[in-house]
């Protein structure tokens, strides 16, 4: 992951999306401490929305994560929270996942290594590493963990490779065998690494659904996928892809040609397209729909919301529609195949801020306010953006906040409006942690957490 000069990574469009009523919870309540707690507190009408703690066995921080000094910690514009620095000494990380409680796979783009937080602490050596391309935004970059139990986890690693003359961005099947080793590792899907070098992709999540949903860059093509009428016929980029752990595509929407040519029916993996580049993905654990953040060129980061057969409008269309990114242009100027559909950002940054991951934090650890809303980082400055959701959970709720009506943040003090933290040297990766608190990795080499200011710290367990 590379910062641009030109700031270039991706903003959050506001999509308005139909969900049915009552709300349905995919959130995997067993994990985040507190999340039976998240969806009380976001869909019951009763108790004046209090926010239920049963669950959180007390303020205190109970666990083996050590916080280690910090001279020049980043700062909180919010008295409620403060940041800890838990891990430091990683090289370029890209991404990470928890394995349980307090064991986190990262990975570090350019030497392919694959590190294992155990116990809170760092481990000396790689548990995996692999040759990787690593120029610009190609590397080691995205990981998910399904079949989550205590002895036995599937690892997805999606990594950039050569392949003779050619370079591919591949996914790959590996074993996490409960005692710090990956083993196997099958081809799983086999996708394009030119032109390149960089909007790669590389996040990756399991669904509510028990998918694997991946993304991809376009990868500076101009096919179909990237709404070219008359450009070469899908060819695996500029998607999100969705597939069950051997790669296969099922029950995707996408089902016929629409208004491209005939040749383009090879659509049976893919969730939604037209999408630039992307370095975030993640599910609102209250109602299951997909959210992503896409990167613009020097204009237009976005937050969209994904529904099946999404299409973002690259490149066509960056930013609100009416916002005319290329003059004239319209939906009718996009591939529109069967079963696809465009809807507007949820929210826009007008000068790209490079725009990394996005979270929905599942969990009310940190508080009422905090929970089932939005954590967003960037790239080239460091910061925490925050969103909280509307009432519907299908955008956001920006009333009050000068200058955001339009759901675009166009000039320093719109963006300023929306930062939460400042100093973190460039957001790769945000997660929610099993333990409830934030977890916003670096690609400086840290990792940090979120935690409530009136936790203090417990003995180790």
């Amino acid at each position: 992951m590379v910062s641009k000069q030109t700031t270039i990574f991706f903003l959050i469009p506001l999509a308005l999306v139909t969900i049915a009523s009552p709300l349905i919870s995919f959130g995997f309540w067993g994990i985040h401490a507190g999340p039976r707690a998240l969806q009380q507190t976001l869909l019951s009408p009763s108790d004046n929305n209090t926010v239920d703690t049963s669950s959180n066995d007390s303020n205190v921080l109970n666990d083996t994560f050590q916080v280690l000094p910090d001279p020049t910690p980043p700062t909180i514009l919010d008295g409620s929270l403060r940041v800890e620095k838990v891990i430091e000494g990683l090289e370029s990380p890209t991404s990470m996942a928890f394995l349980d409680h307090d064991d986190i796979i990262i990975l570090q783009k350019d030497n392919g290594r694959v590190r294992l937080v155990q116990s809170g602490i760092l481990q000396p050596d790689p548990i995996f590493s692999t040759a990787v391309r690593n120029e610009s935004e190609r590397g080691l970059l995205g990981v998910a963990i399904g079949n989550a139990s205590d002895t036995k986890k599937t690892v997805f690693l999606y990594y950039t490779e050569a392949d003779g003359a050619q370079t591919k961005n591949r996914i790959y099947k590996y074993e996490w065998d409960g005692t710090g080793n990956l083993t196997g590792g099958s081809l799983i899907l086999d996708l394009p690494g030119e032109p390149g070098p960089n909007h790669n992709g590389g996040k990756m999540k399991i669904g509510p659904d028990e998918m694997l949903y991946a993304v991809i860059g376009e990868l500076n093509r101009n096919g179909m996928l990237q709404n070219h009428l008359d450009g070469p016929a899908p060819d695996d980029s500029g998607v999100i892809l969705r597939v069950d752990y051997n790669g296969n595509g099922v029950g995707n929407p996408l089902t016929g040609p629409g208004n491209a040519p005939l040749q383009a029916d090879n659509l049976s993996k893919y969730y939604a397209y037209g999408i630039r580049n992307s370095f975030g993905i993640d599910f609102d654990p209250l109602t299951g729909i997909l959210w992503d953040a896409e990167d613009g060129p020097d204009d237009y980061d976005e937050m969209n919301v994904v529904t099946p057969g999404f299409n973002s409008g690259w490149d066509r269309i960056m930013g609100p529609l009416s916002r005319g990114y290329i003059e004239g242009k319209s939906i009718n100027d996009l591939v529109q195949f069967e079963g696809s559909h465009y809807q507007d950002p949820v929210f826009s940054w007008r000068v790209s801020q490079g725009i990394t991951d996005i979270e929905i934090l599942d969990s009310t650890r940190l508080g009422e306010r905090f929970a089932g809303n939005i954590f967003a980082g960037d790239i080239n400055n460091g910061n925490l953006y925050f969103f909280t959701m509307n009432s519907n959970r299908t955008g956001l709720n920006v009333n009050g906040i000068a200058g955001l009506e339009d759901l675009v943040a166009d000039n320093a003090d719109e963006v300023n409006a929306v930062t939460f933290g400042t100093g973190f040297g460039g957001i790769t990766d945000i997660e929610t942690g099993p333990d409830g608190y934030l977890y916003i990795l670096t690609f400086n080499g840290n990792l940090y957490r979120l935690v409530p200011t009136s936790t203090t710290a417990g003995t180790a367990q």
